[in-house]
This record gives C-alpha cells, structure tokens and sequence, in this order.
C-alpha cells in the first residue's frame, strides 16, 4: 500500500512538475508562411514582452523552394546572414540552421506544402526580433520583423523589412483601392465573424450582411473594406470597414431580421443569387420563406423584403433610424402585415 501511495505521489509530482515546465499560451497563434519569391507573409508580426504564442510556419512556396524560419535577437540580422553562407559537414544535419548564440527558436527545413508549430515566449527587453530563412542564398531577402513592445509605423517605409515586402505593400494597397462595383466579399469581418458577406454598392454605399444570423449588421459609405495589410496577421485576419459607418443594426447573437417569440426558432441561410452583381439573399425562418436585396441611392441604402408565406403579422427588426413603405412600429421592430410582407422596403439614410 505505501510503494503504491508513494508511486502515485512520485507520479503526481511528476506531472505537475510537467505542467509548471511548460509555458502558458496567452495570445492568438502567429501564422507566417512562406510564398513565392523568397519572402514571408506576413512580413512582421508583433507580440507584447514576455507574452507566449504558438508560431505556425508553413511553406506555401509555388517553385518547391525549402525554407526554415529562425527568430534572431536584435541588432543580429547581418551576423545570421553572414553564418549562413558559412556551409559545413553538419549544415544540412542541421537544416542549415547556424551555430549562433543569437537564434532563439528555430524549425527544421520544410519542403513545400510541409509545416511546423512552436511555442515561444517574446523576451522582456522590447526590441525587434527578425526572423529569417538561412537556407543557402536566402537569408538577404528572405526575412521579417517581430516587433516586441513596440509599434508597427507605416509598412512602405519599414526598413526593417525587404524592399520586395514593402513593394507587396504598395501594390497591395493600390489594388484595394480599385473597388469594382459591385463587389461582394465573403470574409471575416470585425463584430460580425467568419459568416460576413461584406458589399460595395454603387453610390460609394457599402454594407456587411450576417449569413450566420441572416441579417443585415451595419452600413457605411466611401471607401469599402480594409482586409488587413501584410503586416498583419496572426491567421485570423479581419478586415474592417474603411469608409463612414452610418447605420449600426447592434443586436445581439440572437437578433434576427424576423423576430418570433420562441428563442428556438433560428434562421437557416439558404444562399444568394446575384442580380446585377448584387446579392439576393434567401433564408427560412419559423416555416417563414424570406429574400433580402439590398440596393442603394445617392443618399443611402434600400432593403427590399419579401417574405412569401405570412399568415400572421411579421416583426421586422429596424432599430435606429430606418424607414419602412408600410407597417407599424413596435420599439425595435417593425410589425407588418402578411399582405405588405411580400414587397417591403426599408430605407437606411447615410444623412
């Protein structure tokens, strides 16, 4: 009984001295991979002073180029570019990884499509920490910056990172800025999630419809959608809005465009047709058939409901400033009847 105990002390020692020895994630993964031309993407990231976060470094270069990705301390970028061109017996046992007391955490060498994960822990000392491919020849262009406690300036002019990165940039951003309209965009955007359908409508009108919860979630004007420039990403981009919100629907997780009393009821998103390149939305709700099209005008935009099969009143969700072609309102809502269902239009102004 006593060795039995003694064991399972020993035991739950052990593990507990596992579970202290490993560090504790407290930040979203870091995704960078590898691309076509010698170049990391993103080419910085960032992280707060002693902050631990799993890296994921995976190779995505189209030309079967290997790479590995090293972080380096400060002040050490020219000094790893330098070793790495110093090839010896052991250089490939090492994945061309340099003897350097400046390497702080390394991968192997991956082959295209390969990919590996680590957990670091960024330094107290802030400071830019670049990380960089010593495969032979790369090493000169093929790096990026980590920036620790400290904030990112503009990426066009970052000398810390490669000509080629801050040239992506520029080209980047001129082709964000070259909106056809319409356009519509399946992303993740801010306060809405994964479900977003973000669209730019003529008039310099854009809005970002929930697919998840089947309803329109806010609106703005100008410009359309900033989806994040390169250098920022952890693997979870989301983009934003780049022009003037004027119209917020709030709401929480279980506002729908229809409102029924049981919180069961939940809307199932059935897709979208495009109608002049704009999106007609379909969905059912309650045994409810119901399509969205959301159009715009000089001074705002217009959403067109048609709900089929109403036998009943329908409340319409119309929080804030929104005007209806029929119907009677009730605080947030709207209650139309069945007959005025099939052809209502909501008008959002942006004035």
């Amino acid at each position: 009984m006593r060795r039995t105990l003694l064991g399972a002390v020993l035991l739950s020692a052990a593990l507990l001295s596992q579970l202290k020895a490993e560090p504790k994630v407290s930040g979203r993964p870091i995704t960078i991979r590898a691309i076509e031309g010698l170049q990391f993407d993103p080419p910085r990231s960032k992280m707060d002073p002693g902050q631990t976060v799993l890296f994921r470094f995976l190779n995505r270069d189209p030309s079967d180029q290997p790479h590995n990705f090293i972080i380096i301390k400060p002040g050490s970028l020219e000094a790893i570019q330098k070793a790495s061109l110093q090839i010896d017996a052991d250089s490939i046992t090492r994945g061309y990884i340099p003897e350097h007391e400046a390497v702080l955490a390394s991968t192997k060498l991956l082959i295209a499509d390969q990919s590996e994960e680590f957990i670091f822990t960024a330094p107290e000392e802030p400071g830019i920490y670049h990380y960089v491919c010593t495969y032979p020849g790369h090493s000169m262009v093929m790096y990026g910056a980590l920036y620790v406690g400290q904030k990112y300036g503009s990426i066009e002019k970052d000398q810390n990172i490669p000509q080629f990165a801050r040239d992506r940039a520029v080209r980047l951003a001129e082709a964000k800025k070259a909106v056809t309209r319409p356009k519509v965009r399946r992303l993740f955007m801010k306060e809405v999630g994964p479900a977003a359908i973000a669209v730019a409508l003529e008039n310099d009108m854009n809005y970002c419809w929930d697919a998840g919860n089947c309803r329109l979630r806010y609106t703005w004007s100008g410009d359309f959608i900033d989806e994040g420039d390169t250098s920022r990403s952890n693997g979870n981009r989301q983009a934003g809005i780049k022009g003037e919100k004027f119209w917020d629907g709030s709401g929480n997780e279980l506002t729908y465009t229809i409102k029924f009393d049981d919180p069961e009821v939940k809307p199932d998103f059935k897709g979208y047709r495009l109608i002049d390149g704009k999106p007609e939305f379909k969905y059912t709700i309650g045994g409810l058939e119901v399509t969205e099209f959301i159009t715009s005008t000089p001074d705002g935009i217009e959403n067109h409901i048609n709900v089929a099969n109403a036998k009943e009143p329908v409340k319409i969700y119309t929080k804030g400033n929104i005007a209806a072609s029929a119907g009677k309102r009730e605080g947030d809502y709207l209650v139309v009847e069945p007959g005025d269902a099939t052809e209502l239009k909501l008008t959002i102004s942006a004035k």
